[in-house]
């Protein structure tokens, strides 16, 4: 299957919701409901065009099947963060999270960045074993604005070395 991807819009609300409410378990971990409504998509989506960050719906055969969204530079940092990666429940273990890391890393190294940051909610043991498994490194544990505590990683930009941090 290979991955297309369409820029986070009003029009791509229903495409969003359809991959966040086929992870209930995700949901449950960040927004304490197994289902979220079109106004929370839609408020997600405001919310990250306020901070400056891109946000991507990914299509598999015309299908939605996962959400990107990063953060070329972080106020409190100056770092470039993912802030959500997630692909739909039922397209797990497909290689969807890899793809659309591949073209994370391809479009990051066109930009200059060699590394980047994630923060991973503590109780997303999926999660964890995923970036793990990307190379990305623990930097610290961190809690969020709402009180979630999660774990920072570190992950180093794959495919080419003539990148900027």
């Amino acid at each position: 299957m290979e991955l297309s991807f369409r820029r986070a819009s009003r029009e791509l609300i229903a495409a969003e919701l359809a991959v966040l409410n086929a992870n209930p378990f995700f949901n449950r971990l960040s927004k304490d409901k197994e289902r979220l409504t079109a106004a929370d998509v839609e408020a997600e989506q405001r919310d990250a065009e306020a901070a400056g960050a891109e946000r991507y719906v990914l299509f598999a055969d015309a299908e939605p099947v996962g959400i990107l969204e990063f953060l070329m530079i972080n106020p409190n940092d100056a770092r470039t963060w993912i802030g959500l990666l997630v692909i739909r429940s039922q397209s797990h273990g497909q290689g969807l999270g890899k793809q659309a890391l591949a073209w994370f890393d391809a479009l990051m190294r066109e930009r200059g960045v060699a590394v980047h940051r994630l923060g991973v909610l503590a109780g997303n043991a999926p999660a964890h074993a995923f970036w793990r498994s990307q190379g990305a490194s623990e930097v610290k544990p961190a809690v969020l604005p709402d009180g979630k505590p999660i774990v920072i990683y570190e992950r180093f930009v794959r495919g080419g070395d003539d990148c900027i941090s």
